[in-house]
């Protein structure tokens, strides 16, 4: 469902209340280096979750009901991303790593912010999630090619 644009200016409005109050009371201290990592963060988050929702489209070509399938991955994905990935363990680290890339916008730059890590890699690591949409465009061209209508 695509909210309208009432809720859609609730919800901005909501996010820009919550980062106006954890932004200056989260103990960061704020260089243009976080700044630019927590837009990326944010930039990157959403584009990740919408290539999940083209692979999404994409199984709706072959199933009926593919949703709960889908809901795994990004309900999924926001259960996760509540605790440090760090304690699901290096396996679970790494699909949320390379698989479906949670962890690239979420757990590596928030070590960046928080200074657990120095490494400028740490900080861009968002924009490799990026890549994740390639694959997920993909998958939607293939089930487009493989389309079949009902005729009805």
């Amino acid at each position: 469902m695509i909210p309208n644009t009432w809720q859609s200016c609730h919800y901005v409005t909501g996010l820009s209340g919550v980062l106006c109050y954890t932004i200056p009371n989260s103990g960061v201290i704020w260089t243009w280096d976080k700044v630019l990592t927590l837009v990326l963060m944010i930039l990157c988050g959403a584009a990740v979750f919408f290539g999940l929702y083209i692979v999404y489209a994409f199984f709706a070509f072959f199933t009926i009901e593919g949703l709960e399938f889908m809901n795994i991955l990004t309900h999924g994905g926001r259960e996760f991303g509540r605790y440090p990935f760090s304690i699901y363990g290096s396996g679970v680290l790494k699909f949320l790593t390379y698989v479906i890339p949670l962890a690239l916008f979420q757990y590596y730059p928030l070590l960046y912010l928080l200074d657990r890590e120095k490494s400028v890699f740490y900080m861009l690591t968002p924009l490799i999630s990026l890549l994740f949409i390639i694959p997920c465009f993909a998958f939607f061209r293939f089930g487009l090619r493989r389309y079949k209508s009902t005729g009805s």
